[in-house]
């Protein structure tokens, strides 16, 4: 629901998601809405989206978010992450489990997000539209992390 009470859906709630590349697409798209909001914990969820993860296999060097192709552009005041849609083909064919590590590895960014996205979801709250917002999200982080399963 937007700040006015309407219902405000990311076009990957209303479309099917059909593998990892659809699910990091609608993963940022919901990003995007939650950052947006400015939701008390904004600082843990870019300090979880902007580090890198070194996978488990030590011959493969660490593997950050810009380098599978999800790109930070500014716009305006809040700014958007963007998909570059070659780069994330290109690394979910050529690492895929480098891929796979930096989203759902202990360390990676799915299982950060859900602790914080978690904690902040058993306070009680003021805000619904945050909340609302934030729950949407951690069902994109938990539908990615199903991708990986």
């Amino acid at each position: 629901m937007d700040k006015n009470g309407s219902q405000e859906k990311t076009s990957y709630e209303t479309n099917p998601v059909e593998g990892p590349e659809d699910a990091i697409c609608a993963f940022v798209e919901a990003y995007d809405v939650l950052q947006a909001s400015a939701p008390p914990f904004a600082a843990e969820l870019k300090t979880a989206m902007y580090r890198p993860v070194t996978p488990h296999d030590y011959d493969s060097p660490p593997v950050s978010i810009y380098e599978i192709g999800v790109v930070y552009v500014p716009d305006g005041t809040a700014g958007k992450y963007g998909i570059n849609s070659p780069k994330l083909k290109a690394a979910l064919r050529q690492r895929k489990s480098d891929v796979r590590a930096l989203f759902v590895q202990e360390d990676g960014i799915l299982p950060h997000l859900c602790d914080v996205l978690t904690e902040f979801l058993e306070e009680p709250y003021e805000d619904e539209y945050i909340h609302s917002v934030t729950l949407r999200f951690l069902n994109e982080c938990r539908r990615l992390i199903a991708m990986w399963e």
